[in-house]
């Protein structure tokens, strides 16, 4: 199987959900990789603050007052592009409104 990354793009606020939100959105997303029945790799939200580099400079970001922002990943197995956009499909964010970025990983042991 080829490995693939699954970028979530969401609003910039999803670092405002309460406590309760955030343990339902992680009991959806549990259950969506127990569904994924040896597809999934493993995968982790990501902080809202960061840094960026541009031109060798760094600067503070990507910045809260941005309307979207990776919010996390996910590391794919599936046979093909289209048979891991048929398994994001169940990623619940799609239905928060997120877009969802999946990108073959170049295997550059071979």
């Amino acid at each position: 199987m080829k490995e693939f990354l699954l970028l979530i793009r969401e609003s910039a606020g999803y670092g405002e959900l309460s406590v309760e939100e955030m343990q339902a959105s992680i009991s959806e997303h549990i259950r969506w990789i127990e569904s994924l029945d040896g597809h999934f790799k493993e995968g982790n939200p990501l902080e809202a603050s960061g840094l960026t580099l541009k031109n060798q400079v760094v600067t503070d970001g990507p910045y809260v007052e941005t309307k979207e922002c990776v919010s996390g990943y996910y590391f794919l197995l599936a046979n093909s592009l289209e048979e891991a956009g048929e398994l994001a499909k169940g990623c619940p964010d799609l239905q928060r409104g997120a877009t969802l970025e999946i990108r073959e990983i170049i295997n550059t042991d071979e």
